[in-house]
């Protein structure tokens, strides 16, 4: 974990799926408020998701021996190896991790400024 101005820079993954025909980006994003999650991108192909993560131990009286839970705001950059088409982008979120796909595009795309990208995040209960 790599920590930053903005609190904490959560792991994540991207895979190509050829059979989908889209890119898959996987964040750990345990106990983000799926409210406060949002993904822009850049002309450069490169994805910024941030959310917050609240602290669990409000209501806990005592003293830590040792704590490793980041909370507070995060931030993740995600460079896209391939371009995509971000008007059919959709999200999950599952088991604290939330996952972005993106269909491959047709064409190249070459957005001029940020671009905020609208994702309804869907809460999937297992």
């Amino acid at each position: 974990m790599i920590r930053s101005r903005v609190g904490f820079e959560p792991n994540a993954d991207v895979f190509i799926d050829e059979e989908q025909k889209a890119v898959v980006v996987t964040v750990e994003a345990a106990g983000a408020d799926p409210e406060s999650l949002r993904v822009s991108m850049d002309d450069e192909r490169r994805l910024l998701i941030t959310g917050h993560r609240a602290s669990g131990d409000r209501a806990r009286s005592g003293t830590f021996v040792q704590k490793e839970i980041a909370h507070g705001a995060f931030a993740k950059r995600v460079h896209l190896p391939v371009a995509v088409e971000y008007a059919g982008a959709r999200a999950t979120f599952s088991d604290g991790v939330l996952c972005i796909t993106l269909d491959l595009a047709q064409t190249p795309y070459h957005p001029t400024e940020r671009t905020e990208i609208h994702l309804i995040v869907k809460r999937i209960h297992a």
